[in-house]
């Protein structure tokens, strides 16, 4: 079974949106390139579900078709599914901050960062390497 984490964070600004990265310990599965270099595991699921190169903001700052969240205020729970492979993405707790619960409830979406990395510290060299990718999601909160 795979864990994955999700940490919150809010993008700068008066109209800011709320943010989460998603990451796992687990980087690679059993699949490997002709090369020989291991496959990232969510390959296939940031395919399947629209993801877009963070680097083309055109391409992933309009909802993304087939994806929906929903937060809870009450237990900090956070659940998103998508299409096809990327269906029950992620639920479970966010440990959100009174800003990004403050930006979810105005902007009722929120941006999904995912990347090859196990920490959302290393996501600016994973958008370098064209490895950062993002979603536009529709944001319920209750």
């Amino acid at each position: 079974m795979i864990t994955m984490y999700a940490w919150p964070s809010t993008a700068d600004g008066p109209d800011a949106l709320p943010m989460v990265h998603f990451t796992t310990d687990e980087q690679a599965g059993g699949e490997v390139t002709p090369e020989g270099a291991p496959v990232w595991m969510f390959d296939g699921a940031i395919r399947d579900g629209g993801w877009a190169e963070f680097a083309d903001f055109e391409a992933w700052s309009v909802p993304a078709a087939d994806w929906q969240a929903f937060y809870r205020r009450e237990d900090d729970l956070l659940a998103v599914t998508g299409p096809g492979s990327c269906e029950g993405w992620y639920q479970g707790k966010l440990g959100a901050d009174a800003q990004w619960v403050a930006a979810a409830t105005e902007q009722r979406s929120v941006v999904l960062l995912a990347a090859p990395v196990q920490h959302p510290s290393l996501y600016a060299y994973a958008v370098e390497a064209g490895a950062g990718f993002a979603l536009l999601v529709p944001l319920a909160v209750v």
